[in-house]
């Protein structure tokens, strides 16, 4: 199935969370919740491997990183219980 959303950023690029800070762009990935509806949501994808899923109706809490190459953020445990998106299951 396609997307009709169309990203504003682009793969790769520097991205800031207002929660999380500094990541990387990795696309966008539709996913399937426990009722089975489906969403679409933004990869972001941080130091040591660690990853974010934003829905896409949660654009606004993102913008461009507008500067040089920098360290992405490191997500600790005190930062995913304050996560707006704690409460979803984490995809797979």
């Amino acid at each position: 199935m396609a997307s009709e959303f169309a990203s504003p950023f682009h793969l790769g690029e520097l991205v800031v969370h207002v929660t999380h800070g500094l990541s990387r762009y990795a696309g966008t990935k539709l996913m399937q919740a426990s009722d089975g509806t489906t969403a679409e949501y933004f990869q972001l994808d941080y130091a040591e491997g660690h990853r974010v899923f934003v829905p896409i109706e949660h654009v606004s809490r993102l913008s461009k990183h507008l500067g040089a190459e920098a360290a992405l953020a490191r997500l600790n445990s005190e930062v995913q219980r304050r996560s707006p998106y704690s409460r979803l299951p984490k995809p797979q």
